[in-house]
């Protein structure tokens, strides 16, 4: 036997009732309908919004991927230009290591373009290590060159007039012949005195006929030695550049006047000063 149901429908006027009346299984039939209709709209949304979501991420992910395709290619020509720099500074410094003379430096050549892929390759690793060895190699190169540079007495020590060269002359005090072993360069009293050339002071004070004299030590085999000085303004075992005042010019010691008396002695030998100043002050 049916079993029915009865829906009442009261208005709120003075309209008659209004019924339905339904069966049982009918209203379990509208029910699993409804219910059904229900779960495929949240089915539906769930959908939507986990493609909406899928979507979303797809195109972030090709925008990425765009970015990062930009700056692979932006990399790869910052890469062909920084090869590019490495062949013109291998090519430079190999010039100047021929010109220094460092023949060990330009064995072995930079081999290769850079790519994308050389920043961890051990051929950008190698480019780059012969690079800083050869630099290493001028620099240091450069600095004992500098250094001898500095250290060779190659400036006139005082402005004035040569009155007496290097070499065979007669003695102002005897008339006799004697060998004279440096340069008398006659100036004015109380002339500043130049070092010419950098060094350690080995002598300061009186040195028989020299007088008040200075000496200086270059370390590059030469000795400097200035004589006849009124006053002296270095200590023994001072380190002096070249251009640093040693003294002021006077006479004393055996001289005729005031002047300077410049020596360059190689070693134990005396030699012409003349072959070593290069400018004219």
């Amino acid at each position: 036997m049916k079993k029915y149901n009865t829906i009442l429908f009261v208005p709120h006027a003075r309209a008659p009732f209004r019924k339905i009346t339904i069966s049982s299984r009918s209203l379990t039939f509208l029910a699993a309908g409804a219910g059904l209709v229900v779960l495929s709209a949240l089915l539906f949304g769930w959908a939507y919004l986990s493609n909406a979501g899928r979507d979303r991420d797809y195109r972030r992910q090709l925008a990425e991927n765009g970015r990062l395709r930009s700056t692979s290619v932006a990399l790869a020509a910052r890469l062909q230009g920084i090869s590019r720099q490495l062949d013109e500074f291998d090519t430079r410094t190999r010039r100047l290591a021929i010109v220094a003379g460092l023949t060990e430096a330009v064995r072995g050549g930079l081999g290769g373009p850079l790519t994308k892929d050389s920043g961890d390759s051990p051929l950008f690793s190698e480019k780059t290590a012969v690079l800083g060895s050869r630099v290493a190699a001028l620099e240091s190169q450069f600095a004992r060159r500098s250094a001898i540079a500095s250290s060779t007495p190659t400036v006139a020590p005082v402005r004035g007039l040569l009155n007496s060269g290097f070499g065979s002359r007669k003695d102002p005090f005897t008339g006799e012949g004697a060998f004279h072993q440096g340069l008398d360069i006659s100036t004015r009293r109380h002339e500043p005195v130049l070092a010419t050339g950098a060094g350690v002071v080995v002598k300061s004070g009186w040195n028989g006929d020299y007088g008040k004299a200075v000496a200086i030590a270059h370390g590059t085999g030469y000795t400097t030695i200035y004589g006849h000085l009124d006053s002296i303004l270095v200590k023994e075992g001072q380190q002096v550049r070249r251009g640093d005042r040693l003294g002021l010019v006077g006479s004393t010691g055996r001289t005729t006047g005031p002047h300077l008396h410049y020596e360059v002695r190689q070693g134990d030998r005396a030699v012409n000063p003349l072959e070593y100043i290069l400018d004219t002050r």
